[in-house]
């Protein structure tokens, strides 16, 4: 059976021509081009492993280089019996879209959906798109080869764990699957249905090309409001985490790692036996990660710097602890300026996300936030809306009328304000995001700071990309 696996083309139609011109080599390295993480699906690559050895024929489309047309072309060029899309909320008005002109002009595959927005959604995708056949929810990776090995044979779907599908117009619902407990057992995503020179993360994702990311951990326990991650929290071990690394480094040339865990220090013993392990192979590989300032240590990050890490990012929120608490956050200023403070001692760069648009939130307190970012010596810092994502529990006081906004609409994305709590005004979180860049960005000691840390010619074109970025979107 032929399998094509996709992302969905860049929600924002301004975009999609865009990132069809992406790469990394090749004349014109200044044109301007979207710098979001634009990377391979991990998710839709630890699939490949399994589809492969049960003898299925299976292509990867990246719907991030594509158009609508070009998607369908491609398809039409495959010509796969089976078409697996992996979708966010974000993702999910061009899914919809995708999804009819797919049904129009393939009428006998077989479309499945999976990813975060599915997977809360469930029997919904379905009432919202009538083209769907199937949605795989939860853990995708034994239930999609499942769905296979039962597509080839022609067997019916009922019973198949961790799948919604149509039988006789109606919607049936199976049983969910388990989760994968062992991280250990699963094979690495497998590279080999991609061109990793095609593919150009964000400025602030990479310190040197070619670059690739891993999943060290599903799941977060910890109960941000904002948030839609799966509590259950399971890690890979450092060994199997090093083995990928070390598999990337050999095979592919990645020299240079994002993990994308939600807090890569959320134990301490794992993160330092991923450093000692590196550290023992003698791996000359980049990496950064994602953490939480009270679940690191000065002398962890000495370790981390000496491993090779050279980023951390840290979601800060806001610079008002009353906002902090909203969101549940669990955490002080203190601790925040602290952890940015000790990740500069041990050399490394620190990023801090922030947001506006929490509920409660004033636009003099949002002017404090800025202060706040611009005070405690980030090297990069990102401000974006608040946006309630389905599965949030701010999405569900949203929707339960426990919190009142002045605006609250699907689609949802990072990108344009689709939630105004009351007390601010869409106008205000637009100019308090745009002020924000522009004074983070702008200010001649943090001009001064890339400028000291630039290292060779690809830093040059990482500062001047991003700095054409921030004219062109602000």
């Amino acid at each position: 059976m032929r399998v094509l696996l996709m992302t969905v083309p860049a929600p924002w139609e301004q975009d999609q021509h865009r990132f069809m011109n992406t790469r990394r080599k090749g004349f014109g390295w200044l044109k301007i081009r979207p710098l979001v993480n634009v990377v391979p699906s991990p998710s839709l690559l630890y699939l490949v492993p399994y589809l492969r050895e049960d003898g299925h024929e299976v292509h990867y489309l990246e719907g991030l280089f594509s158009t609508p047309e070009t998607v369908l072309d491609e398809v039409a060029r495959i010509r796969p019996d089976m078409i697996g899309m992996t979708v966010t909320s974000v993702d999910w008005r061009n899914a919809k879209a995708l999804a009819r002109s797919l049904r129009g002009a393939f009428p006998d595959a077989t479309l499945v959906v999976g990813g975060i927005h599915p997977t809360l959604w469930k029997e919904q995708c379905f009432e919202e798109c009538r083209e769907l056949d199937v949605v795989v929810y939860g853990d995708g990776e034994i239930t999609t080869r499942l769905l296979a090995h039962r597509l080839s044979a022609g067997d019916t779907l009922e019973g198949l764990e961790g799948t919604i599908f149509r039988k006789d117009g109606e919607v049936v619902t199976n049983p969910p699957r388990p989760p994968v407990e062992d991280l250990d057992t699963l094979p690495f995503p497998d590279r080999s249905v991609v061109d990793l020179t095609r593919y150009l993360p964000s400025p602030t994702f990479y310190h040197r090309l070619p670059h690739e990311s891993i999943i060290g951990s599903r799941g977060c326990p910890f109960q941000c409001t904002f948030c839609h991650t799966d509590p259950h929290t399971r890690m890979r071990s450092a060994r199997n985490i090093v083995d990928e690394i070390e598999m990337l480094h050999r095979d592919h040339g990645v020299v240079d790692v994002a993990f994308w865990d939600d807090t890569f220090t959320l134990s301490e013993r794992r993160a330092t036996e991923v450093c000692d392990e590196i550290l023992r192979r003698n791996l000359k590989v980049d990496w950064c990660v994602n953490a939480r300032a009270d679940k690191v240590s000065l002398p962890l990050l000495r370790h981390m710097k000496r491993a090779g890490c050279w980023r951390v990012l840290y979601g800060i929120e806001s610079g008002v602890q009353k906002n902090i608490d909203t969101l549940k956050k669990g955490l002080t200023l203190e601790q925040i300026a602290d952890a940015v403070a000790m990740t500069s001692t041990a050399g490394i760069e620190a990023y801090g996300t922030f947001m506006f648009g929490i509920p409660g939130e004033t636009y003099e307190e949002g002017l404090k936030t800025i202060e706040f970012a611009c005070s405690i010596g980030l090297d990069f810092a990102v401000f974006v809306s608040l946006t309630p994502f389905p599965g949030s529990a701010v999405y569900d006081d949203v929707k339960a009328g426990r919190i009142r906004a002045v605006k609250h609409e699907a689609p949802y994305d990072l990108k344009n304000v689709s939630f105004v709590p009351e007390g601010l005004t869409e106008e205000q979180i637009t100019t308090l995001i745009k002020t924000a860049h522009k004074r983070f960005y702008l200010r001649p000691r943090q001009v001064g700071r890339r400028i000291r840390k630039m290292r060779n010619i690809h830093d040059l074109k990482k500062n001047i990309k991003g700095f054409f970025l921030l004219l062109t979107s602000s």
